[in-house]
């Protein structure tokens, strides 16, 4: 085995391996339809918009997974529309999360779960419902 594969093997983060290991735990907040439209359970409703939107690309990530959604992205559209919150905002916010290493921006306006952060992603979306 080279040096390569073995790096491969024991560095490299499984993203499927991560996805599968806290199904359970993002079953807590979001369930998914056959449409593949992401509903917000309960109490996490009440998270901060950050919390939200990090919800909804967790979902849109699971979506794409499980053959409910044709990609994994979501626009900045997507988030003006379901927050009160001003566009500004919501811009800001998906800003301190792009730069927390928890999301990343593809084009101009599509956003996009980093899902080797997922464990990351959880905490802080469970600190939120907590607070």
């Amino acid at each position: 085995m080279s040096l390569e594969d073995k790096i491969q093997e024991t560095l490299v983060t499984d993203t499927e391996t991560v996805l599968e290991s806290k199904l359970e735990e993002i079953g807590e907040f979001l369930q998914l339809h056959q449409d593949g439209t992401i509903v917000i359970e309960g109490e996490y409703r009440d998270v901060d918009t950050e919390c939200q939107i990090l919800i909804y690309l967790i979902g849109q990530r699971y979506a794409k997974e499980g053959n409910l959604a044709d990609s994994d992205t979501l626009s900045s559209s997507y988030f003006y529309e379901r927050f009160e919150d001003s566009d500004r905002t919501v811009r800001d916010r998906l800003q301190d999360l792009r730069e927390s290493g928890l999301i990343t921006k593809e084009g101009q306006s599509e956003h996009c779960l980093v899902a080797e952060n997922l464990p990351d992603s959880i905490e802080r979306i469970q600190e939120g419902e907590s607070e």
